[in-house]
């Protein structure tokens, strides 16, 4: 009996028994899986564009719980912008490139940077020289960039910077836009990004792809509410500048000395080299007009090359409006200027337009035959703008003239006696006007 239980005994704790690892083993596992993760965190932090190790536990995840729905997406957009609330303002500005009543002012988002001041940056044909719209505290008519006052008096939190790593990627960003009653945040997809440097910003600008659908002004934020920068106009194109940028810009313009803007009366044109080998240039601009009545008519001559400015060199009419939009009553432009073939210096006095004769008429013009004169450029202060004739409007009639050329309409205009009305027949926009032009 003995014998026969001890093995009965024995049988129970052999079928007990479960082997255990040794401790060097287990030591040595674990050791393997600590470096494992670091290896890949180490991954992760060297190269961080590099798609992940697929994980299976997401795809099971989604698989449970459904893709989201367009009402979860507004509601996220949604609580976005009231985090955003505190730091974007509506901003009316008054319009100087339309006459009084001839159209609605500009609406802008501002951003803002103090409790009592947001930036903005508007369409620069929008700005004219003379006094700043109210509330205006500085601007930058080169750029579209201003600084405005605001009503708010709380201290604002400025979002978050967008630093990205790879702008080639693929993205949708958030870009404000304006309504009568508030502001609101829209979905942008943006196919890549390319830095690009512009004479209106001092630093890297990214140019969005032709088929970005957002309009200059629009401020744009990341899903997580970082501010990416604002949208601009840069050539033919669209652009961002980043928020870095747009702030140091801002900084600089409210630090710089207020001067009084004015207009040079001039227009120029990029080089081609055509014009370049009748005019014995090698680089710079033409210039294509110079207003008779303006500070550099007896200076400089349709034909005349710039080549530099203040000895930087100008490639590009957009370099030279950036400028010359920038030129301060009080400044003086140094210019090298070749004439026939021959250079010179000209130094162009940047002064205030003189109110003891404002009657001139400040017209850059263009023939249409049979039908009169195209206006394609109406100069600040003149009499034309004080008539209320603006850039595309067509003179079908002045005085007794129908169908006036330039030279017809510069010529009764000079004949007019000081103080005395002309009447001006003008189509804009398939309407019919007239006006009364003052000597």
């Amino acid at each position: 009996m003995v014998p026969h239980n001890t093995d009965v005994i024995e049988s129970a704790e052999s079928a007990s028994y479960r082997p255990r690892l040794p401790r060097e083993t287990r030591r040595l596992l674990l050791t393997a899986l600590v470096a494992v993760l670091t290896l890949w965190v180490l991954a992760r932090v060297r190269f961080p564009e590099r798609p992940a190790a697929p994980n299976p536990v997401p795809p099971i995840l989604d698989q449970l719980t459904g893709p989201p729905t367009f009402a979860e997406l507004a509601a996220r957009v949604g609580e976005l912008r009231a985090r955003l609330s505190d730091s974007l303002v509506t901003l009316i500005l008054a319009r100087d490139d339309i006459p009084p009543n001839g159209g609605r002012p500009v609406r802008s988002v501002g951003l803002r940077i103090r409790d009592d001041l947001a930036v903005t940056v508007v369409v620069p044909a929008t700005r004219r020289a003379g006094s700043a719209p109210p509330g205006v505290v500085a601007e930058d008519r080169a750029s579209g960039l201003m600084l405005v006052e605001t009503a708010m008096k709380t201290r604002p939190q400025l979002p978050l910077f967008w630093s990205p790593r790879d702008l080639q990627q693929p993205r949708y960003l958030l870009a404000s836009s304006t309504s009568p009653e508030d502001i609101s945040l829209q979905p942008l997809f943006v196919g890549s990004l390319a830095p690009i440097e512009t004479p209106q910003w001092a630093g890297s600008v990214w140019a969005l792809p032709m088929d970005a659908s957002v309009s200059p002004g629009a401020l744009l934020f990341t899903e997580q509410g970082e501010l990416v920068g604002v949208v601009v106009q840069s050539d033919a194109s669209l652009a961002i500048v980043p928020a870095r940028v747009l702030l140091a810009a801002a900084e600089r313009l409210l630090e710089a000395p207020p001067k009084a803007s004015t207009e040079l009366g001039i227009e120029v044109e990029t080089l081609t080299p055509r014009l370049a080998a009748a005019t014995a240039a090698q680089a710079g601009v033409i210039v294509a007009w110079v207003d008779p009545a303006g500070i550099a008519a007896p200076l400089l001559r349709i034909g005349d090359v710039i080549e530099t400015i203040d000895d930087v060199a100008i490639t590009n009419a957009e370099q030279w409006r950036v400028r010359a939009t920038r030129a301060g009553v009080g400044d003086t432009l140094n210019l090298r200027v070749m004439r026939r073939g021959v250079p010179r210096v000209v130094q162009v006095p940047v002064r205030a337009p003189s109110t003891e004769n404002a009657a001139f008429l400040g017209l850059g013009m263009r023939r249409v035959a049979r039908v009169g004169t195209e206006v394609t450029r109406v100069v600040y202060g003149s009499a034309s703008e004080a008539a209320g004739i603006v850039t595309g409007d067509l003179i079908t009639a002045i005085g007794s003239i129908n169908a006036p050329t330039p030279a017809q309409i510069a010529s009764t205009f000079e004949a007019t006696e000081s103080g005395k009305l002309v009447i001006v027949a003008v189509s804009r926009n398939g309407t019919h006007r007239v006006m009364a032009l003052q000597r």
